[in-house]
């Protein structure tokens, strides 16, 4: 494309300014979900990735099964520790200080969705529906939820839904190798996405020439290229971590191990969650298939694959939501355009809007997606203190709990398994403080020192003046049905 050519594409795609204001609410609401929200949803979002960024940048950590068997790449860890190392080097080296501020970033990060929601919107279909689907996007709760969340699905999703922004767009060398990053990001980031991936880079040589569609292929390579020699340079091998993932987890057997679901699920899902408007939004997608069909293609990508597999999370396809949020979008300002003659176009759409608004505010709130967990806001209240020894956390299992990350003492962290056969009298020769559920109580050598909800934080009445330490002190727990595999693990160069 001509330089001309830019720039007229460029005062196309930006004609609307509205956008920014969309985009800035969108923000808004994201940073306050940030700001009042303390959750952890899926334990891998803490343990897989905020804990082992933790460990790289501050030296200890909980290490998880996966990375003693070489089952995981270190390239979205390894980012978020370069995040972590950036956030320390200016100061906010405790967790009041570098958890906000990261959940910050990843808000910023998510309101992308937004432009991307309107430029898919407004090329597949029409400027109004880009408009709607960029205030769709700003407010969905799903969306929402996901924003402060840092796993590789939420990531993936990102770049994916960004790149198909552009490739429904006019055709440059420029935009195929931006493009291809961000397929090569996505595959990097989950193995699983790779299938929309694929598809996305197919709509490049349909829609785009086929130099183009190299382009894009030789930079996705570059991206997952550097993913494989990330494992050579970690694990020792290349590509080591996404053979290893996929062995141990055939091995494993999620099925039993996690759960499996039907392989309706996710339609089901979908459909609960959203009160039938996911399926409203498929059902006009499949009726204007000749305008819709790289959505439908995309959803298919990401619904087939993912429900053939027996282990189902909701998160696994996020990237189904911003897809149906254009959908839903284009239904609306169809719908308004056959009601006008009755109740008017603008009226038409707001009333619309006003409905999804409080579908998703209802939605938000059922959900939680500002809730405030209080084991994590106990841990979060131990990382302030100078006393602390040693902890042990009563609340549950430590795949729910705030990890070091949260705690942020190099001292053992003991959990319900370590201390199994250990009288209660015995306790205070171990820890300093306790994480107990209000309901059971004190421990003898203890007193209340705080309390949030449902989770007290006892502390020492006379503490020893040495503490013993078990050989278990909770950094490696265990993996039912993995133990004869983890033996001493494998240790990262």
């Amino acid at each position: 494309m001509t330089a001309a050519g830019d720039v007229e594409e460029h005062a196309r795609t930006r004609r609307w300014a509205g956008i920014h204001l969309i985009a800035l609410a969108a923000l808004a609401a994201r940073l306050i979900v940030a700001c009042w929200s303390m959750r952890i949803t899926y334990p891998d979002e803490l343990f897989q990735y905020l804990e082992q960024a933790h460990r790289l940048v501050y030296g200890y950590g909980i290490i998880p099964w996966e990375y003693r068997l070489a089952a995981r790449n270190w390239l979205l860890p390894g980012a978020l520790a370069a995040l972590l190392e950036a956030l320390r080097g200016i100061g906010l080296d405790r967790p009041t200080g570098y958890i906000p501020a990261l959940k910050d970033i990843l808000a910023l990060l998510s309101v992308g969705l937004v432009y991307a929601s309107y430029t898919v919107g407004r090329n597949i279909f029409d400027e109004r529906t880009g408009r709607l689907a960029a205030v769709l996007a700003a407010i969905w709760y799903e969306l929402l939820y996901v924003s402060t969340i840092a796993t590789p699905e939420v990531l993936s999703a990102y770049a994916l839904f960004g790149a198909l922004a552009l490739v429904t767009g006019r055709a440059s060398a420029r935009r195929a190798l931006v493009v291809g990053l961000l397929l090569g990001a996505s595959i990097a980031l989950r193995l699983q996405y790779a299938v929309p991936a694929v598809a996305l880079w197919a709509l490049v040589v349909i829609k785009w020439q086929w130099r183009c569609a190299v382009y894009a292929a030789v930079a996705g390579a570059v991206v997952v290229g550097f993913a494989g020699l990330l494992d050579a340079w970690s694990w020792g091998t290349a590509f080591i971590s996404y053979y290893n993932n996929l062995d141990l987890n055939l091995l494993l057997g999620k099925g039993d191990v996690f759960g499996s679901s039907p392989p309706s699920a996710y339609l089901y899902w979908l459909t609960v969650g959203s009160l039938g408007v996911h399926l409203l939004a498929v059902g006009y997608g499949i009726v204007q298939w000749r305008r819709s069909w790289p959505i439908l293609l995309l959803l298919a990508c990401v619904l087939v694959p993912h429900s053939l597999i027996g282990h189902k999370e909701y998160r696994f396809i996020i990237l189904a939501v911003p897809l149906l949020l254009v959908l839903l979008a284009a239904a609306i300002v169809n719908g308004s355009q056959q009601l006008r003659p009755k109740i008017g176009d603008l009226t038409g759409v707001g009333i619309a809007v006003a409905l999804v608004a409080a579908l998703s505010a209802a939605a938000g709130i059922r959900h939680g997606l500002v809730a405030r967990n209080d084991r994590l806001v106990a841990t979060l209240e131990l990382s302030r203190r100078t006393d602390v020894a040693a902890v042990l956390d009563l609340t549950g299992h430590w795949a729910d709990s705030g990890g070091f990350y949260f705690l942020h003492h190099d001292v053992p962290f003991y959990f319900q398994q370590q201390i199994h056969g250990v009288p209660m009298s015995a306790v205070r020769l171990l820890v300093s403080h306790v994480l107990m559920p209000v309901s059971r109580g004190t421990i003898p050598g203890f007193r209340e020192s705080a309390r949030y909800r449902t989770v007290a934080i006892l502390e020492q009445v006379a503490p020893p003046q040495q503490y013993r330490r078990l050989a278990d002190d909770g950094r490696k727990p265990g993996q039912p049905g993995l133990e004869e595999r983890l033996g001493p693990g494998i240790e990262p160069h």
